[in-house]
């Protein structure tokens, strides 16, 4: 199978005002080379302005607002019928959480759709609820674009934060919910809509001081298909590229505090 188009996401931690940690960034995209991929918590004035200057190919959009981080965007110019909307909804109500950013683009006469998520945070009650709310307007919007284009060929991705619920304390012996449970609960919904949650190289996404967590994820309509890689008897349509290729721990922990806690996710659409 061809491919059609490259998909990449990736939460980057408060990128700011610095040349030195947008060239590193920048040497990481290019060496995956997408099609289409999406930046989250850019908080610098000048980042968008230094990636239009280091992706001259692409249109570029970024989210506007009440909100502190903000969501970079980008589509190869070579694609048709480009266009991005800001999809307030997915505050939930709270100016300061993130909208959803929806790209659109055609691609050999066909139309596709990425929508790019960075859900709040947080294991308490309100966390979770915003994380559910924010899910159920993404599964919304897949319900309503089929309904005019059949089984619509929409990507949700970024970082979805699918942490669990400690209730009434964030503290381990108040999980409600663990992490893993918020995960299955995420494709039981996506199933619903004619989409699934496509398996990644590694389960953990992110790490702390206090371990890894599966925080970053790929939901994809199951109109579309995805190249499979399979690497030690596994198969996964999402790699990986980030501080789990890093063995040594002095590597590691420099790009943890230099460039990212988050790995980014990489996928090809094939047809």
């Amino acid at each position: 199978m061809k491919k059609i188009f490259s998909i990449l996401s990736w939460n980057i931690e408060h990128l700011k005002d610095s040349p030195t940690r947008v060239d590193a960034v920048v040497k990481y995209i290019k060496k995956w080379d997408p099609d289409v991929f999406g930046l989250f918590e850019i908080e610098g004035k000048q980042v968008f302005k230094m990636m239009v200057e280091h992706f001259p190919q692409y249109s570029l959009f970024i989210t506007e607002g009440q909100q502190s981080q903000e969501i970079l965007v980008a589509c190869r110019r070579t694609f048709n019928a480009i266009t991005f909307q800001q999809k307030k909804e997915f505050d939930t109500g709270n100016p300061k959480l993130r909208p959803g950013a929806l790209l659109s683009f055609e691609k050999d006469g066909q139309l596709y759709g990425a929508l790019f998520l960075h859900t709040d945070s947080g294991t308490d009650a309100v966390g979770f609820g915003n994380r559910a709310e924010m899910f159920r307007h993404a599964f919304n919007l897949k319900r309503a674009l089929d309904k005019r284009y059949g089984n619509a060929r929409l990507v949700i991705l970024g970082d979805l934060n699918t942490m669990g619920l400690q209730y009434p304390r964030a503290v381990k012996s108040d999980t409600k919910v663990e992490g893993k449970e918020e995960v299955f609960n995420l494709e039981a919904e996506a199933k619903n809509v004619k989409m699934a949650v496509l398996e990644k190289q590694e389960a953990a996404t992110w790490m702390g001081t206090k371990g890894a967590s599966n925080l970053d994820h790929i939901v994809a309509s199951t109109a579309l298909k995805f190249k499979t890689v399979t690497k030690d008897s596994k198969k996964f349509q999402v790699q990986m590229d980030g501080w789990n290729k890093l063995t040594d721990k002095n590597e590691r922990e420099k790009y943890l505090k230099t460039i990212s806690d988050h790995c980014l996710l990489y996928a090809e659409v094939v047809g």
